[in-house]
């Protein structure tokens, strides 16, 4: 029997999204990368391209767009960009324990995995240490390898 890790994810018939099971709540809807790109500066694009440079380093990934983000996947939805401008990014990831940073703006216990939210400004705080964190949740998260 395969374990979970293995199993076929189930397709939404209306909007194609793959999910791991039939009741998991997505944004069904008509969402794009381009449309949350849609009227941000060549500065956000750019912070937004460094980001996903990253995620994609770490294995290969789909963008999983929603009204107001874009979540990235293996299996499951790992890492985010939240909200995206000209201050910045602004994103979380998730691990099943907890980073301490100066980094790490906030972090949220959602039994049995934590959610650490994290805000950059510049391309050069989209940095091998965020990318290490970001493959991390890639692997442990994103695989369903925990």
């Amino acid at each position: 029997m395969p374990g979970r890790a293995h199993a076929p994810l189930w397709t939404c018939p209306k909007c194609g999204a793959r999910l791991i099971s039939r009741s998991l709540w997505h944004a069904c809807g008509p969402y794009t990368v381009e449309g949350f790109l849609d009227g941000k500066s060549p500065m956000a694009r750019a912070l937004f391209q460094r980001f996903v440079e990253l995620v994609e380093s770490c294995g290969p990934v789909t963008a999983a767009p929603a009204k107001t983000r874009v979540a990235f996947m293996v299996r499951v939805r790992f890492a985010s960009v939240n909200a995206l401008s000209d201050r910045g990014l602004r994103g979380h990831f998730v691990l099943p324990y907890s980073i301490q940073s100066p980094r790490i703006k906030k972090v949220e216990h959602l039994q049995p995995w934590y959610v650490h939210s994290f805000s950059v400004s510049h391309h050069e705080e989209l940095d091998e240490e965020l990318r290490q964190w970001l493959c991390a949740a890639y692997h442990l998260m994103g695989t369903q390898e925990f």
